[in-house]
């Protein structure tokens, strides 16, 4: 019989490494955990830090906003309009994700952008 604790977790083939996001064409955004700041990432970059055949499963970053000292988590998309995958399979980051993690914030969100326009103030 099968141990739980023992069942890996399954991740589509196209996000299985940093090369293979880039074949893909597939859209990267990472996440922080503590301040929830989404920003976008270059997987042909990321290839070129950690490796092309390094997957990116449960490989944390520094999030890089000004005075946050947190670690972000990369999620994909197939494309723009599907739904995000976060690329978290460890347990312990699971659980950090659903109880701790702040909620997700881009300019969206925090209200910085109106239908697809920047806001001016002058």
């Amino acid at each position: 019989m099968t141990n739980l604790t023992e069942i890996q977790k399954i991740f589509p083939r196209w996000a299985s490494s940093w090369g293979a996001l880039i074949r893909s064409k597939a859209i990267v955004r990472s996440q922080c955990m503590c301040c929830g700041l989404q920003q976008r990432v270059d997987p042909a970059v990321q290839a070129l830090r950690f490796g092309a055949g390094s997957s990116p499963v449960d490989q944390l970053d520094r999030c890089m906003v000004v005075a946050c000292h947190g670690s972000t988590f990369f999620m994909v998309a197939r494309t723009y309009g599907r739904q995000w995958l976060p690329l978290v399979a460890r347990d312990d980051l699971r659980v950090a994700l659903a109880e701790r993690a702040a909620p997700p914030a881009n300019a969206e969100t925090l209200d910085l952008v109106k239908a697809g326009r920047q806001v001016t103030k002058g």
